[in-house]
């Protein structure tokens, strides 16, 4: 199981980087006139964000799982705060990200929600990296 948590820690450590790194070099891109160039590369980091993004769900639920019963008030707090956020992560990255992609009748992304999405998929994706490569052999998000 340990080796599986690194894995899913790599993985998810690559893709919050990736995103973030990218989030903040993107404008640049698009301020010199290579707009296409920036979503070809949004077209391919959706795909690993999207994996991401249901890991982290899985994830943060079994760590809510796996809190014990006398856990306290504080940590029950994080986890199901992490929980709720790769929820809203998950659902607005799904509805963005379909779309741009296959949305038709003026059903377009919005903006705004891409910018909440890949500043939360940075923040929660390395986070979680960080805690799985800390913690091997204890539960998925189980107590800090």
């Amino acid at each position: 199981m340990a080796a599986i948590h690194r894995l899913f820690a790599v993985y998810l450590l690559l893709v919050g980087v990736a995103v973030g790194a990218y989030f903040v070099i993107s404008p640049l891109y698009a301020g010199q006139g290579n707009l296409a160039d920036a979503s070809e590369v949004w077209d391919i980091l959706n795909w690993f964000m999207a994996v991401a993004a249901v890991l982290l769900v899985l994830i943060t639920f079994v760590g809510t799982r796996s809190l014990a019963d006398d856990a306290s008030g504080w940590d029950k707090f994080v986890a199901y705060g992490r929980f709720h956020l790769a929820v809203a992560l998950l659902l607005g990255f799904l509805n963005n990200w379909f779309a741009s992609q296959w949305g038709e009748g003026g059903f377009e992304p919005i903006g705004f929600v891409w910018v909440l999405v890949n500043t939360a998929m940075s923040i929660l994706a390395v986070e979680m990296a960080i805690k799985l490569w800390r913690e091997p052999h204890a539960p998925f998000g189980a107590r800090d």
